[in-house]
C-alpha cells in the first residue's frame, strides 16, 4: 500500500510542477487538472481505506492482549498453594451437605410444626364457637350473637400463625446465611485476580450479583413479606363476604383447610428461593475451584520451553501487527501534509 502511496505523492508533485510552470500549455494544464482530481479520488480511497484498516486492527490488539493475559496469569494461577483450593473444595461440600439437610428439615419439620400450630389454633377455636355452651356436643354453625366474635378471633390467630411463619422463615435464613458467611470471599476474589480480565471481570460481577441477590433475598424482601396474610387475602375476604347472617361449620373447615395449603407454600415458595441461591453460590464457588485445579494440573504438564516457544510467538505477532500499524499511519500523516 505504501509503495502505491509513494506513486501517488509523486504524481500529485509532477501536476503541481506543471501547474507552476508558466511556459506548459493552457491543454497540458487542464490535463493535469483532471489529472489531479483524480489522483485525489484515489488518495481519498486510500485514507479511508486506512481509517478502516486502523479501526479493525483494533481488534487485532486487543485479542492479541488477551492472547497475553492469558499467557501471564498462568504463572499466578501455579502459585495458588493446592491445599488452599482443596482446603475451600473441602468447605464447600460441607456446607452443601449441611444446607440441603436444612432443606429438608424445613421441607418435613419446621412445616409439620407449623401445620400442628393452625390445627391447634383452629381447634380451639371450634371449642369456643362450634360448642353447645349447655351440652358441650358440637354445632354445626355459629349463630348472629356468635359471629363477629368468631371473625375476630379467627382474623387474631391468621396473623399470630403469619408472625409464626415469618419468625420461622428468619430463623432457618438466619442458618443459611451464617453458612454462606464462613466462607472467605477475600480469599475467592484473591484467587479470581490471577485470572484474565475479562474471565476476572466475569466471575467478580457474578460474585457481586450473588451479594445483591442474598442481601434482597435473605434481609429487604423478609422485612416487608407478610407470606400467610397475602395469601389468603382472596380466600378470607370471600370467607367473610359469605358469612351474612351465621358461619357454618363446614364453611369454617373448608377456610381452615385453605390456610393450610397457603401456609405450606408460603413457607416453602420463600425459603426454596432463599435455598436456591445459596446452593447455586456454592456451585458457582466449587466450579471455580474445579476450573482452577484443572488449570493448575494442565499447566504443570507444560514445559518451560513451551512456555518461551508461546511467549516468543506472541511478540512475533505483535511486532507484525506493529508493522502494520506503522504503515497505516505513514499513509494517513503523509495524505493529510499533502
Amino acid at each position: 500500500m505504501n509503495e502505491s502511496l509513494k506513486a501517488f505523492l509523486a504524481l500529485n508533485q509532477a501536476v503541481t510542477l506543471i501547474h507552476s510552470n508558466d511556459d506548459q500549455s493552457l491543454e497540458l494544464k487542464q490535463s493535469a487538472t483532471d489529472l489531479s482530481q483524480s489522483i485525489q479520488l484515489c488518495t481519498d480511497e486510500m485514507r479511508q481505506s486506512a481509517v478502516k484498516l486502523e479501526q479493525l486492527l483494533k481488534n487485532c490488539y486487543q485479542d492479541l492482549d488477551q492472547a497475553e493475559e492469558v499467557w501471564n496469569s498462568k504463572a499466578g494461577i501455579l502459585s495458588i498453594p493446592k491445599d488452599e483450593i482443596w482446603e475451600q473444595i473441602a468447605q464447600i461440600s460441607n456446607a452443601d451437605v449441611r444446607i440441603r439437610n436444612l432443606r429438608k428439615k424445613c421441607q418435613i419439620e419446621v412445616l409439620r410444626e407449623l401445620k400442628e400450630s393452625w390445627t391447634n389454633r383452629v381447634t380451639e377455636l371450634k371449642k369456643q364457637w362450634f360448642t353447645e355452651k349447655n351440652t358441650g356436643k358440637p354445632k354445626q354453625e355459629a349463630g348472629l350473637s356468635d359471629k363477629e366474635g368468631l371473625i375476630k378471633g379467627l382474623e387474631k390467630e391468621l396473623i399470630d400463625q403469619n408472625r409464626q411463619i415469618i419468625l420461622a422463615i428468619k430463623h432457618n435464613i438466619e442458618f443459611l446465611d451464617k453458612e454462606l458467611s464462613n466462607f472467605n470471599i477475600n480469599l475467592l476474589e484473591s484467587h479470581i485476580s490471577y485470572y484474565q480480565i475479562k474471565d476476572k471481570n466475569n466471575l467478580l460481577y457474578k460474585i457481586s450479583n450473588f451479594r445483591y441477590n442474598r442481601n434482597f433475598l435473605f434481609y429487604v424482601k423478609g422485612n416487608v413479606s407478610k407470606p400467610l396474610i397475602d395469601s389468603v387475602k382472596a380466600s378470607w375476604d370471600a370467607f367473610v363476604r359469605d358469612s351474612f347472617l351465621v358461619i357454618k361449620r363446614e364453611q369454617f373447615n373448608v377456610f381452615s383447610s385453605i390456610v393450610l395449603f397457603f401456609i405450606e407454600s408460603s413457607l416453602l415458595s420463600r425459603l426454596d428461593e432463599c435455598f436456591d441461591l445459596a446452593i447455586s453460590t456454592l456451585m458457582f464457588h466449587l466450579t471455580f475451584y474445579n476450573d482452577l485445579l484443572e488449570k493448575q494440573n494442565r499447566y504443570e504438564q507444560e514445559i518451560p520451553q513451551k512456555w518461551q516457544a508461546e511467549k516468543q510467538f506472541l511478540d512475533q505477532l505483535r511486532s507484525q501487527i506493529d508493522k502494520v500499524q506503522t504503515e497505516i499511519d505513514t499513509i494517513l500523516n503523509s495524505i493529510s501534509t499533502s
